[in-house]
């Protein structure tokens, strides 16, 4: 059984180091010694755990229950012209208009940059995905991008520039991935929950053992000052 015995030792050379290092008063006075050494407990705490290997069973209904953190995004290949509102002024709906009802006859083979005002940042976007073109142009362009019907020039449709006219080339469907796609992400998020849920019931465990009080010892000129201390 030494896959049981070696967890064990080394959790008790552990034990021993740390009960040493506070006999030795090493912890008094020093933050980041103090940090340490809760640290070193915390590791002790789920040393146990980390041995343990999760099922698939395990695995899947992590993910079944964190579903969001491994959703594959909704994704778009879409084309559009840009209209600058204050350059366009009283013109501007008049412009958009006519632009759409130009780029319904000439369909999707059309050079987007020789179209509308000059853009700083791209005319075509290729796989990106929603939250992409919500960094780039907003989340209410991005909603409105996937109501959109693919094949055809629609618009306008607004953001934080402006009014555009939009194409939608592609657009692919967001879904949540097998477990076989997602298995090692899925195991490391499972393994830092089981390691923060250890960590909260060793500390749990730990409440229990102590009484924590607060007490208001008298400064120098008579005044109070709030100190706490911790007692088993």
């Amino acid at each position: 059984m030494k896959f049981l015995r070696e967890p064990l030792v080394h959790f008790l050379l552990l034990g021993a180091g740390l009960f040493e290092a506070i006999a030795l008063g090493l912890d008094r006075d020093d933050t980041v010694v103090r940090r340490r050494l809760r640290q070193k407990m915390e590791f002790i705490s789920h040393d146990l755990t980390a041995q343990l290997a999760p099922t698939d069973d395990e695995l899947r209904a992590y993910l079944a229950n964190h579903a969001d953190a491994f959703r594959v995004e909704q994704r778009f290949t879409f084309s559009h012209v840009y209209f600058h509102p204050d350059r366009r002024g009283d013109d501007l709906e008049r412009d958009v208009q006519r632009l759409l009802v130009e780029l319904h006859q000439a369909g999707r083979h059309v050079e987007v940059a020789t179209l509308g005002d000059s853009f700083l940042l791209d005319q075509d976007f290729k796989a990106a995905s929603r939250s992409e073109v919500a960094r780039v142009f907003g989340k209410p362009f991005a909603a409105q991008l996937w109501q959109l019907e693919p094949g055809t020039w629609q618009g306008p449709v607004t953001s934080g520039y402006g009014v555009h006219l939009v194409f939608i080339r592609e657009r692919t469907e967001g879904y949540i991935p097998p477990l076989d796609d997602v298995r090692d992400a899925v195991r490391r998020e499972w393994a830092n929950a089981q390691r923060l849920e250890a960590n909260e019931q060793f500390y749990q465990r730990l409440r229990q053992r102590y009484t924590v009080t607060v007490e208001p010892p008298e400064k120098a000129d008579g005044s109070a000052a709030m100190a706490a201390g911790v007692r088993r």
